[in-house]
């Protein structure tokens, strides 16, 4: 660290020095070249010195402001985005749904959708049969599942160690019913294999209808307490609860 140190301090004086050798230089040479008129001289010198030293600061300047700003957007992205399945958090998802509250005071209007919860019920037993890397496999493989079965800007997000919320706003109820029934279907349908062997999976899928504000905790618990497993068959129906309009 000290090697370091030093290593930049030197860096340090030695442009230092140079500056000033520089700067000595030009200004003898506006002295030389306007001999005549020394205070046209002086300010020229000034004006040179100034555009020395400050266009090589505003380039660093402009050009580590630019990369504190990729940096702070990578760090934003990685808060806000679960690493094993690249779906939102569930820091996202009440980043997210604060932005549509602000909006929907701002603008006096009611907001309408859904929320579809949905839960991994075997998870541990599949980590535990076939070793824990597994587990991410089928998170993510059940995340690209409801992904591509929802609509594009449907937010899927990952709020627990086995489960996902999927917020629809602006659903209608039809809307709801239509997505969940295509969720359903891919996910009763799909067929996952652990180590080369067919695994079967256990889901559970539930959901919510609101009106009016969204108050993500009210929602993700009545969607939790509405969930029906999934069976083999696509036949599995999931009626939503309704919350009262707020």
């Amino acid at each position: 660290m000290a090697q370091k140190d030093w290593r930049v301090a030197r860096y340090a004086i030695g442009g230092i020095f140079g500056f000033v050798v520089l700067s000595e230089l030009l200004t003898y040479a506006t002295l030389v070249v306007l001999a005549d008129r020394p205070y046209v001289a002086a300010i020229v010198a000034t004006a040179l010195v100034s555009l020395l030293l400050g266009i090589p600061l505003i380039v660093i300047a402009a050009a580590q402001f630019r990369r504190a700003d990729r940096l702070r957007s990578q760090l934003n992205h990685m808060v806000v985005h679960d690493s094993t399945t690249g779906c939102v958090t569930g820091r996202g998802l009440v980043h997210h749904a604060n932005g549509l509250e602000r909006r929907r005071q701002r603008s006096g209007d009611k907001l309408q959708g859904a929320l579809i919860h949905v839960r991994i019920n075997n998870l541990d037993d599949i980590g535990g049969s076939f070793g824990p890397q597994w587990n991410d496999e089928l998170l993510q493989f059940v995340a690209s599942t409801i992904s591509t079965s929802v609509r594009r800007d449907d937010v899927v997000a990952r709020t627990g160690p086995a489960s996902f919320d999927v917020l629809l706003t602006g659903a209608s109820e039809t809307d709801a019913d239509q997505v969940c029934a295509r969720l359903t279907k891919a996910l009763a349908s799909s067929h996952f294999a652990a180590d080369g062997k067919a695994v079967d999976l256990t889901l559970s899928l539930g959901g919510v209808l609101f009106n009016g504000s969204i108050d993500l905790e009210r929602l993700h618990r009545a969607a939790a307490s509405k969930t029906v497993e999934v069976t083999g068959t696509p036949a599995t129906t999931i009626e939503f609860a309704r919350l009262p309009s707020a």
